[in-house]
Order: C-alpha cells, then structure tokens, then sequence
C-alpha cells in the first residue's frame, strides 16, 4: 500500500518546459471537462497544442504541492494559469484563424474569441501595444475553493509587472472565471450573451449549462 502524505503550503512558479506532458494530463482532467464551451464536444487537439505552445514565452504559472509517497518527496500539480502575449493586431490575426479552422469546435470558440477581442478593444481602450493575455486557469478540483486561482493571477500580475507588460487580460467564458476576475480587481471590458451569439443562419452557437451565461472580458492595468 502506498503511503501519502501531503505538505500544506503551496508554491506557485513559472511552468518549466519539461513539465508540458504533465501540465497537459492536468488540464484533460481539472480543466477540459468543466469548460462550459466545451462540455459535450470532442476536445480538439488543435485547442490543446495551442494551451501548451504557450509555455514557451514563460509567462505560464504552476501551483504545486510537496508530497512524501513512501518516503519519497515530489511534487503534485493542484492548479495552472496559461498566460501569453498579444499584439493590437489580435482580432485581425484571430478572424483569420477562424477562418482557416472553419467550423471544427476549435475554429468556432476563436471566431467568438475574435468577437470578443474586437469589441473590447483593449489596444485603444488602454493605450497599449501588447498585453499578457490569460488563455486557462485551473485548479485542481480537490483543491478548489482554497484561493489558489486568486494566487495564481496575483503572481502573474507580478510577472506581468517584471517584464514590462503594461496590461492582462482574460476572456472568462465560465461564471466561476468571472468570479475570480473580479476578485481579484479586473475590469470586465466586453460581454456577449451567449443566446445572443447567432450563426450565420440565426442559431445560437453556445449551449452551455447554467450558470454559465455570459463570455466576458476583463483587463487590468499593471
């Protein structure tokens, strides 16, 4: 039988690029499957490469906890921020993607992302020429509820400060997401209801289960 036991505090570091196997594994279980844009749907590989190329740039955060298995310490992931650049040339560069991709479920949640960038506007809005832009935060669901999300974007802010990011942001498609935005003191900058995101034909895209109503955006000065 194996014996664990956990240590308490919690460290929160920049993800290292060989950790990408296991940041992957963590998001199928504690992130994918609760996305309200995605529950029902197939995850698409394209959706996931994109998460994981971001941890190139090192902006992306890691929450771990010490762990003694048989005497042995390591570390268990309990929660994930993927963070990366973007340019005031976003919206355009996102509708071409959109685009390109078509109507698999990845092409069609940037389309809505494109939207969402567009009428935000955060370029001018701040008077900014990039900003760190928060792609997925996820904890963990035996961990959630310990404010390890707020700690995650809290360390990211400083991060952000450190390289000269002059703004954050995020696109919260979840009514939790928004919760923790707003904890945190962002500024929601954009809302698309979602039964009023039409296709071409006149049919709601999004579906997604109460109480998940709204895409909004949300930005931060650093």
């Amino acid at each position: 039988m194996t014996e664990v036991d956990l240590v308490n505090d919690i460290q929160i570091r920049v993800i290292k690029p060989s950790e990408c196997d296991e940041v992957l594994k963590f998001l199928r279980i504690h992130f994918y499957p609760d996305e309200p844009l995605n529950i029902g749907k197939q995850q698409d590989a394209k959706d996931e490469e994109f998460a994981i190329s971001q941890i190139e740039h090192g902006t992306s955060l890691i929450a771990v906890q010490q762990q003694i298995v048989n005497g042995v310490t390591s570390e268990r992931i309990v929660g994930v921020l993927i963070s990366g650049p973007k340019y005031s040339n976003e919206a355009e560069h996102l509708f071409k993607e959109a685009d390109r991709l078509g109507s698999t479920n990845w092409g069609t949640l940037i389309r809505i992302l494109a939207h969402a960038e567009l009428d935000s506007n955060v370029f001018e809005r701040y008077n900014v020429e990039r900003a760190l832009h928060i792609h997925v935060a996820g904890v963990d669901r035996s961990f959630r509820g310990r404010g390890i999300g707020t700690k995650l974007i809290e360390k990211l802010k400083d991060l952000g400060r450190e390289l000269n990011y002059p703004l954050i942001t995020a696109d919260c498609t979840s009514f939790y997401a928004t919760k923790l935005c707003e904890r945190v003191g962002m500024e929601c900058v954009n809302v698309i209801k979602y039964t009023d995101y039409l296709d071409e034909n006149g049919k709601v895209v999004f579906k997604p289960p109460v109480p998940h109503e709204y895409l909004k955006t949300y930005a931060m000065r650093l």
